[in-house]
Order: structure tokens, then C-alpha cells, then sequence
């Protein structure tokens, strides 16, 4: 199966237990069509499948099959494989080589970043850069002058 970074995303949320295509709508940030249509396609992959959760009111939700474990754990290898290589690659003055290492991986980085799965300082050496702050934050920076 191609590695999408999509996919990734969908099944690192639901590594972390069960969820309704609303819940994985939002914490992928995408609309709920979008959400569904990505689940019927990891269920068709057979690497997730539906299970009926409450006892009043019953709700669908998305959990992990066996293999879709199996092929997070790849993927989770392929992606920390990728930020090593691109951070050795950069710290060799390669940057072009790098970003073409994490042209696959790309888009799902800052999400991973933000659900906490990613290693900030791998993250910063393979990009280059520190991790984006997050725009709705604003950051006091407190810098003390020594006297001399």
C-alpha cells in the first residue's frame, strides 16, 4: 500500500482508541464527508472496521484491525527513518537531497508535530528549523541583559 500521509494521520488517531468519523473529523481538521470517505478507504485496505459503541445511544465508531496496526508501526518507522535521514542530509549541507527525503511525509508532519507524536528536536533537524508556534499563542520571550 502506498503511504499517503492521510492515512497516517486517520490511523494515529485512532491509535489512541475508537472514534465516531466526527471525532476523527475534527482532530484531523477536515470535514466530516472527507473523514468518512477516508475511513470507508482504510476499511476497504482493511486496516480499520466499525464497531458499535453505547448502550442508549448507540454510536458507529472507527477502530484499528490487526493489520492496521501492523501497518502504523511501518509507517511510524518510515517517517522516523525519513527525519533521521533528512537530518543527517541537511546537517551535511544537503538541504536539497533532505527536502526531497520529506516531500512524501510532508504534509502529515506538522500534524503529527502537534498530536505530540514526533520528536521536536528530530523534527527541527530534519527541517532545518525550529516547529512553527502555534498561531493562536502569543510567545513572551523573557531576555535578561547581564551587566558587565
Amino acid at each position: 500500500m502506498e503511504f499517503k500521509p492521510e492515512y497516517y494521520a486517520a490511523l494515529e488517531v485512532l491509535a489512541r482508541g475508537g472514534r465516531t468519523a466526527e471525532e476523527v473529523a475534527r482532530e484531523l481538521e477536515i470535514e466530516v464527508h472527507e473523514a468518512e470517505s477516508l475511513l470507508n478507504t482504510l476499511m476497504a485496505y482493511g486496516l480499520v472496521e466499525t464497531r458499535e459503541r453505547g448502550l442508549i445511544l448507540r454510536k458507529t465508531v472507527y477502530v484499528l484491525t490487526e493489520r492496521g496496526w501492523e501497518a502504523l508501526h511501518k509507517w511510524r518507522e518510515e517517517v522516523k527513518s525519513r527525519l533521521e535521514k533528512a537530518a543527517e542530509l541537511r546537517q551535511s549541507g544537503r538541504a536539497e537531497e533532505a527536502d526531497a527525503i520529506l516531500t512524501p511525509i510532508g504534509p502529515a508532519l506538522p500534524l503529527l508535530l502537534a498530536m505530540g507524536l514526533l520528536d521536536l528536536s528530530l523534527y527541527s533537524a530534519a527541517l532545518g528549523r525550529p516547529p512553527p508556534l502555534p498561531e493562536d499563542e502569543d510567545v513572551e520571550i523573557d531576555v535578561e541583559e547581564e551587566e558587565l
